[in-house]
């Protein structure tokens, strides 16, 4: 529960940090990337972790990957192709929506990664737990 918290405040630090630092960039493939994909990759991961800390509250938290790929890419419908239909002032970018599903990726590394460990300190602790 607690690392959600953590990986929404650092998500949301670097949407502001690249919201002002993207146009320092000098290398014209990173800024293009900075520009149009890096916000919404971090958004996938600030959505599934904010999504988790509603859920742990109810029905327990998403940890497996084709259910967070799903959930993103449901939701990158809507906000790419719905969204648009009420909102004169954005486009449809069907890559987005495979940004947003890369912050799932990501996000589900940083979950599965500190589950393996929390796993290996328990298994050495106490041994294999049958």
């Amino acid at each position: 529960m607690k690392k959600n918290y953590g990986i929404m405040l650092i998500t949301l630090t670097t949407v502001l940090l690249n919201k002002y630092l993207k146009s320092y960039i000098s290398i014209p493939w990173l800024k293009w990337f900075m520009t149009c994909y890096f916000n919404d990759l971090v958004g996938g991961i600030t959505f599934i972790a904010y999504c988790n800390s509603v859920f742990y509250y109810y029905r327990g938290m998403l940890y497996k990957l084709w259910r967070i790929e799903l959930l993103l890419f449901l939701c990158g419908i809507f906000w790419e192709y719905i969204t648009p239909l009420f909102r004169t002032d954005t486009i449809s970018d069907p890559y987005d929506i495979m940004a947003y599903m890369c912050g799932g990726f990501i996000y589900w590394i940083i979950m599965f990664g500190y589950k393996k460990n929390k796993n290996k300190r328990i298994h050495g602790m106490v041994g294999e737990i049958r």
